[in-house]
């Protein structure tokens, strides 16, 4: 079974248990928190590797993307969750600030 550090959904940031500890989610959900996480780091943001993360900075935001690109790139970062398997992503907005939308995979989905 794999958990992961619970994050508010409203922030983003660690949040705690009933006791005052820094909560753990597990499965499904932190399969679904863990795609999340990965589809919204930036290239180059994880201090750990550098070279994970989706290039929103030089290869998507504010720039004449083609949609099918933005999704290869989201199903990518998608897919270096373990356990996670067909991949399917669906853009509601795109906008030169921002992306929305939803990763589908077996197993589950997340909201971006």
């Amino acid at each position: 079974m794999a958990a992961t550090l619970l994050l508010d959904r409203d922030n983003w940031d660690l949040a705690v248990d009933a006791t005052g500890n820094i909560a753990v989610a597990t499965e499904p959900y932190s399969r679904e928190q863990d795609v999340a996480s990965e589809c919204r780091v930036f290239q180059g943001e994880a201090w750990y590797d550098t070279t994970l993360g989706v290039p929103y900075l030089t290869s998507i935001l504010g720039r004449p993307v083609p949609m099918l690109l933005i999704k290869e790139r989201l199903a990518a970062a998608a897919r270096r969750v373990p356990g996670v398997r067909n991949v399917v992503v669906y853009l509601t907005d795109i906008s030169q600030r921002g992306v929305r939308g939803q990763v589908q995979f077996e197993g589950g989905a997340t909201t971006l």
